[in-house]
């Protein structure tokens, strides 16, 4: 009986001590200025604001849907004649571009030829 009562105060030990340890961890990532969300984030903008990102898009095209997707935020452009679009992957802290996405013909490809992997027969639009 009084192994039992040894191992029940010694996981009370364990649990109290494991709160404790937790609330410590809360409050110095709450308080550190310098802790950043992602250990491979941009930096932060200079004070003042957000600069501009030029997305370097074509006259006529326009933005289809904006989408959250965690951290970032994903949106579509249209392309004018049939170009194709263009997925942007933004990180609304600095305002970089961290990917891009673009469908329609590849650039390595004249317009108007197919590549091999074109053959295959396209998914349905939703």
């Amino acid at each position: 009986m009084r192994a039992l009562k040894a191992f029940l105060v010694i996981m009370g030990l364990f649990i109290a001590a494991g709160f404790v340890f937790i609330g410590y961890e809360v409050y110095n990532r709450m308080t550190d200025p310098e802790r950043r969300a992602e250990p491979g984030a941009p930096p932060p903008p200079p004070p003042g604001g957000i600069p501009e990102t030029a997305l370097g898009l074509p006259e006529g095209a326009t933005i289809e849907t904006v989408v959250p997707s965690g951290s970032r935020v994903v949106f579509s452009v249209r392309l004018p004649g049939g170009q194709g679009d263009r997925l942007y992957v933004l990180d609304p802290r600095n305002g970089a571009v961290t990917a891009t996405v673009t469908t329609g013909p590849a650039s390595g490809t004249p317009a108007g030829e197919t590549s091999p992997d074109d053959a295959r027969p396209a998914a349905p639009r939703q």
